[in-house]
């Protein structure tokens, strides 16, 4: 019997088994065909040891199952040995799975840099020839939208000593393209790194939004709020007061300047900002809000007599809100009187969907400015900002 068994064996020399491989890896699918043996063979000499090794003396081979995984321009189809317990795993197949993760990084990656499914399945092709599919890809890019979304759900901390509330409007198709505003909130931690709180689409920004997306994120987590930061929208001062009663507001004195000087003539303008510019004051340590106020209507006053539409600005009773800043250390006043910060995360927001002529729909919009924003965290918003930690105005126990 053994006589028998050695002469139907095939022996072959080094430089014939050579041969043999270079002539397959003429085939179309010869180094994939090849690359699957030898993965093949590798797993079943893993297990031979495994069970050689095994304290268990009853487990044994238990047959194979198969999977594909990517290989060299095309799938490789695989055949994975069992043992009986089920507790064998090739790691051979756990290196295949890291490459698997990698492809899939790398198509979050594009997508969430504005390319669209077809461009990156263009990329991963050039790359991984046809080992990806489609589909493939198109299952990878809806993998990418959950995360992200699950990520936008996420419960939120109890209290924020900031946020900055912002829309940003992008042009969304529903049948046809209009642009569309999309609600953001970006808040300062108590360990003073920055978070973004939401990205909500309405489709129209106004006051009775911006409550719906308040109490958003009060059901979300969100108890109490030291300041929010805010544009000069009409009736969003009153919402925030409706639904965070507690919190001090400040308007963005950028956007306040500008409403204002919207009634003033070009050849008039420069003598305007600079007037109106002398008043704010943030580095001034003495400089108190009560001061702020009635420098400001002493300036609106003498202008006004030119240009009356000034007036409904100085009749106002809720200037105070202009200069909240001033009630906080003079080496954070620049961080605070402003939405600067927000208006650079959405300017992140349009590099990213700047690739993109129109999203083919809202979510397709929130799912790149959710991935921009989980970048920054990352990276920017997850370094503290040091200054705040001279002034207590913002500590939990002092709100």
């Amino acid at each position: 019997m053994e006589i028998e068994k050695q002469e139907t064996e095939l022996k072959l020399s080094k430089n014939q088994l050579q041969n043999i491989i270079n002539s397959h890896l003429q085939e179309e699918q010869g180094l994939n065909d090849l690359f699957a043996m030898m993965v093949n063979g590798l797993m079943l000499s893993e297990r031979n040891t495994f069970l050689y090794s095994d304290q268990e003396e009853q487990n044994k081979g238990n047959g194979y199952r198969y999977a594909s995984r990517s290989g060299i321009g095309s799938k490789l189809q695989l055949k994975i040995p069992r043992d009986r317990l089920g507790v064998f795993q090739p790691v051979i197949l756990g290196l295949l799975n890291e490459q698997e993760e990698q492809v899939k990084d790398l198509c979050f990656e594009l997508y969430g840099k504005g390319l669209t499914t077809r461009q990156i399945e263009d990329v991963v092709a050039k790359i991984y020839g046809s080992s990806y599919s489609k589909s493939s890809v198109s299952r990878i890019t809806t993998d990418f939208s959950a995360l992200v979304e699950s990520w936008l759900q996420r419960d939120l901390d109890a209290y924020y000593p900031i946020v900055y509330i912002d829309a940003i409007h992008i042009k969304v198709r529903r049948e046809t393209v209009a642009t569309e505003a999309f609600y953001v909130l970006l808040g300062l931690k108590e360990d003073h790194t920055r978070e973004v709180l939401g990205i909500i689409n309405i489709p129209q920004e106004s006051a009775s939004g911006w409550e719906e997306v308040l109490e958003g994120i009060q059901s979300r987590g969100v108890q109490k709020v030291g300041l929010f930061v805010f544009d000069d929208l009409t009736g969003l001062d009153t919402v925030i007061g409706k639904v965070f009663a507690e919190s001090m507001q400040q308007k963005c004195m950028v956007h306040f300047q500008r409403n204002l000087n919207k009634h003033i003539r070009t050849t008039h303008k420069e003598d305007f900002c600079k007037e109106l510019k002398g008043i704010f004051n943030p580095d001034d340590v003495f400089y108190t809000v009560e001061q702020g106020v009635n420098n400001l209507k002493e300036v609106l006053g003498k202008w006004a007599k030119t240009y009356p539409k000034l007036q409904s600005t100085l009749n106002r009773d809720d200037l105070e809100s202009v200069f909240t800043y001033l009630n906080f250390d003079y080496r954070i006043r620049r961080m605070v009187y402003t939405t600067n910060w927000i208006e650079r995360l959405n300017k992140s927001f349009r590099r990213t969907l700047k690739m993109r002529n129109a999203l083919p729909n809202p979510k397709a919009a929130i799912t790149l400015m959710g991935y921009v924003a989980m970048e920054m965290e990352e990276k920017t918003y997850s370094y503290p900002i040091n200054n705040f930690k001279f002034d207590d105005n913002f500590k939990l126990n002092n709100v």
